[in-house]
């Protein structure tokens, strides 16, 4: 079963290799050289308080980048203040060459020799990146017409931490409960029939009422069909969508029109990826499942070239600001 896995995964990067690395290392290629067009003009805006008829002053560099000083508030900052490349030492080439390894579902060791840095910078390189994303996937279009929802459970895992609450557990081991417990982590996914979806992890065991409303109440549209297994807790989301439910417990139940065969094969290719990275520790996990929804915009895009999901995803990057949240866990200085 495990071969079988891998080379299921193998032969998904092999067709996401062939049209979309090339592609997708275009797209990050234009969306770092953004920054370079910052360089030589006047920054449009203060990002502390956003006054766009504010006078800057050039106040020196910030290693090879141009500081620059607003006379509103007296913030200074770069040309690339809340960016990707933000507090970063590493080259515009080097982010290239990471987020196309990222892309390419490598390992931190392997892209960590491409661009020459330690495996600590590597880390924190890819979770920079990856919370850009979990950030930027947040306003990318509503799941519209006939919606699939289903829930995958995913063992809790801590790795790279010490083991307190409970006897640590080898690769590839089961849970020590039986059946569905607060061992397992839910992750909710919802997809329509024109590839936008949504996979968000939310609680352990068994979602709730509030769990599912979290999960996808942002990324729905009204008035859809909405496909589901039963569970009682979509009821509430289903109502606030003023959606059509259709119940669909068993394959019996199936039909060309209406199953769920779609969320299902999601779920399936998210676990050979979770597989890939030999499990991922679950405070990360909707960070790798953002490179996930990521991957699959791309996938799809590959039979429908107008819907170019990836490149306004990589755009909207510039869009988000997670910095905040990045300095309280180290990861800025790379």
């Amino acid at each position: 079963m495990e071969v079988m896995g891998r080379n299921r995964l193998v032969d998904l990067i092999g067709k996401l290799s062939e049209e979309q690395v090339e592609r997708l290392s275009g797209i990050a290629m234009e969306y770092l050289e953004l920054n370079t067009g910052f360089e030589n003009t006047t920054p449009k805006s203060c990002p502390r308080c956003g006054d766009a008829n504010a006078r800057f002053i050039k106040r020196g560099f910030s290693g090879r980048k141009q500081r620059y000083q607003c006379k509103s508030c007296g913030k200074r900052f770069t040309f690339d203040a809340g960016k990707l490349t933000a507090y970063s030492h590493q080259t515009e080439e080097a982010w290239a060459t990471f987020i196309r390894d990222t892309l390419s579902l490598k390992s931190l060791d392997e892209c960590a020799a491409n661009i020459s840095v330690s495996h600590p910078t590597s880390f924190y390189m890819r979770h920079k990146l990856l919370s850009f994303l979990e950030e930027a996937i947040k306003d990318t279009e509503l799941l519209e017409g006939v919606i699939e929802a289903d829930e995958a459970y995913v063992l809790e895992s801590q790795k790279g931490i010490p083991v307190t609450t409970r006897k640590p557990r080898k690769h590839g081991e089961t849970a020590t409960k039986r059946g569905l417990s607060d061992e397992h982590f839910c992750v909710c996914a919802a997809a329509d029939r024109d590839g936008r979806i949504v996979v968000r992890c939310v609680n352990r065991g068994n979602p709730s009422a509030e769990d599912i409303e979290e999960a996808f109440s942002a990324r729905i549209s009204e008035s859809g069909v909405f496909l589901c297994d039963g569970k009682r807790a979509y009821n509430k989301l289903i109502h606030a969508k003023k959606c059509e439910k259709i119940v669909l417990k068993s394959h019996q139940d199936y039909n060309r029109a209406y199953h769920l065969n779609t969320v299902n094969g999601l779920h399936s290719r998210l676990k050979d990826m979770l597989y890939r990275y030999r499990g991922v520790s679950s405070k990360y996990l909707n960070r790798y499942l953002a490179l996930f929804t990521a991957l699959e915009q791309a996938r799809h895009s590959v039979f429908h070239p107008e819907v170019d999901s990836i490149r306004q995803l990589i755009a909207a990057v510039n869009a988000v600001n997670p910095i905040r949240s990045l300095r309280k866990e180290g990861i800025l200085a790379l």
